[in-house]
């Protein structure tokens, strides 16, 4: 079983991922996580590392992949396979994971953004979606003040201003990046 669950920052992708990942735990399976090497918010990881919600602060083992053809190596002592910022998958790395899932009847967690700051899906999520058996969207609230519209884009600050770049990805570096998950009447304001 393939499932994509998505939302914007600050639904509690992450935090759900966890919560899966001691379920399985609980029940003495062995999940994996894994993370695209991109992502580098909890530091810079090739190989293990760890992955934080940054609503519970709890955080899990993850292993950071260059190469999705790794994930090979998990395969026989896993139950299942996370993947955070599964946004980040290439076409062809949702499709290998698929096909690899279904190969060696393994279920594969995806969770990742739907939509870059410009309003266009992320590579990987088009896939997920397209792919997926189940596709879930965890809901967030716009966080413009006094808004309770469901939020559905983002909009990012780079040092507290508007980021007018239109790059779809910004990792947070020398600047610091900061996001806002808003509904569709903010985001075009």
């Amino acid at each position: 079983m393939i499932k994509f669950y998505y939302g914007t920052m600050g639904a509690g992708k992450t935090t759900e991922l966890i919560k899966t990942y001691d379920i399985y735990k609980r029940k003495h399976l062995s999940p994996v996580v894994i993370k695209p090497i991109i992502d580098t918010r909890e530091g810079n990881f090739d190989g293990w590392g760890t992955t934080q919600s940054r609503i519970t602060k709890e955080s899990v083992p993850a292993f950071y992949y260059k190469d999705i053809q790794n994930i090979t190596k998990f395969s026989k002592q896993n139950t299942a396979l996370l993947i955070d910022e599964a946004q980040f998958c290439s076409k062809k790395d949702v499709e290998f994971i698929c096909n690899y899932a279904d190969d060696n009847n393994i279920t594969v967690l995806a969770y990742g953004l739907k939509t870059d700051v410009n309003g266009n899906l992320f590579e990987g999520a088009e896939k997920w979606l397209a792919l997926s058996d189940i596709n879930v969207e965890l809901e967030n609230l716009c966080q413009v003040k006094d808004c309770t519209n469901k939020a559905i884009l983002h909009k990012r600050y780079i040092n507290g201003k508007p980021d007018k770049s239109k790059q779809s990805v910004v990792i947070d570096g020398v600047d610091k990046v900061t996001y806002l998950s808003v509904c569709r009447k903010h985001w075009r304001d």
